[in-house]
């Protein structure tokens, strides 16, 4: 695999963080185990001048000229990391010489310097059931026809079979519809502990707070250090009671959990009105979106979930150049590669199928809809 990444790099032992929000907040203990982080640095002045975990946090107008003598490794949203990239360089760095994407680190660096597949995140929706019914549902759950469930096995199968050719995987999330809803979620988490828990640094679960997590599966997420993601629409649906009970119970429990109070939500078009893009733009459009994560369902591998979710949903038919089918691939370097290529966007035509027709969430989508408003 070719990197894009300077020689120089070969050797760091030290490296900045550019980002202090969730990405850095996930994924730094991961990259501390591997590197000294000389600090944090963000351009939000209310994020800086702290410590996180022993590590500085600062504001980059106070090191803009202390950068040059690191390598930096971007931690934000693509859609954020492309503008942070415009800054630095500004700064007169450059590129993939002075700072990349983590996505290009991981998979350049340690490929290349380490003979290691490592992948940033990785998700796997167990049911396209929900509680809620958004009308721009990123994932499409309330356009399914027919719904699906994924069981206990199927997941495994599914973890099985990448785990051929990926060595680790920093970030991997469960999610749906509403992932509370399927019944073998606590024994997924367990049989994936059990299995793959030290070639996974966190484990997540991604819900909008309507169901209560029972105590089976706040024990099993106790024993393997399990991390809620949830996502508050209590202010456009009326559940704030519920959604307040079912943060408690993972707080009270001493687990890791976020909250994402998102206002609004970029406005695919798909599936109600399609947008259109030119051919010979269509990939710009892809990498501009560049999703951090990356699909594992049906024992394939997408460069993007939510082409996924839109062939489950038989609103879109994918083709073969869509995914990694991971069920006809040898055990040799080369299935490796064709993975780390496919995480990074290459693809033999360029893009996704659904690119040419969905917005995406890259800085070229300026449309934007209400969260959560129901259908």
């Amino acid at each position: 695999m070719k990197s894009k990444l300077t020689d120089d790099w070969k050797y760091i032992s030290e490296l900045v963080v550019y980002g202090f929000g969730k990405v850095a907040h996930d994924n730094i203990d991961f990259f501390k185990n591997s590197f000294n982080i000389a600090y944090i640095v963000d351009s939000n002045k209310e994020k800086c001048n702290c410590e996180f975990k022993g590590i500085s946090v600062k504001h980059v107008d106070d090191v803009k000229d202390d950068l040059k003598n690191y390598k930096i490794v971007i931690m934000t949203a693509n859609r954020n990391a492309a503008l942070v990239g415009e800054d630095l360089e500004k700064f007169g760095l450059q590129s993939g010489k002075d700072f990349c994407s983590m996505e290009q680190f991981l998979t350049e660096w340690f490929w290349n310097y380490k003979k290691k597949v490592c992948l940033m995140e990785v998700h796997s929706t167990i049911t396209s059931r929900c509680t809620l019914k958004c009308k721009h549902c990123n994932m499409f759950m309330p356009y399914y026809r027919e719904h699906v469930d994924y069981t206990a096995k199927d997941i495994l199968e599914d973890l099985e079979l990448l785990f051929r050719h990926v060595d680790y995987i920093v970030a991997y999330e469960i999610l749906g519809g509403e992932p509370l809803i399927n019944g073998e979620l606590a024994d997924m988490i367990r049989q994936i502990g059990d299995r793959y828990g030290n070639r996974i640094g966190n484990i997540g679960i991604i819900t909008n707070g309507t169901l209560l997590p029972d105590e089976q599966l706040i024990e099993i997420s106790k024993k393997y250090n399990v991390k809620y993601d949830f996502s508050d629409y209590t202010d456009v649906v009326d559940y704030k009671k519920r959604f307040d009970s079912a943060v408690k119970i993972v707080s009270d429990a001493g687990l890791r959990y976020s909250v994402n109070r998102s206002l609004r939500w970029c406005d695919f078009g798909f599936p109600v009105n399609n947008r259109m893009y030119d051919f010979d733009k269509v990939r710009e459009h892809m990498l501009s979106c560049g999703p951090i994560f990356h699909g594992l369902n049906d024992g394939k591998y997408y460069y993007c979930h939510v082409s996924w979710s839109a062939d489950k949903a038989k609103l879109l038919k994918n083709v073969s150049d869509d995914y990694i089918d991971l069920r006809t691939l040898d055990d040799d370097d080369r299935a490796k590669e064709a993975i780390l290529e496919h995480s990074n966007g290459n693809m033999a035509k360029g893009f996704v199928k659904l690119c040419k027709i969905c917005g995406g969430c890259g800085n070229d989508n300026t449309e934007f809809v209400k969260a959560a408003e129901q259908m």
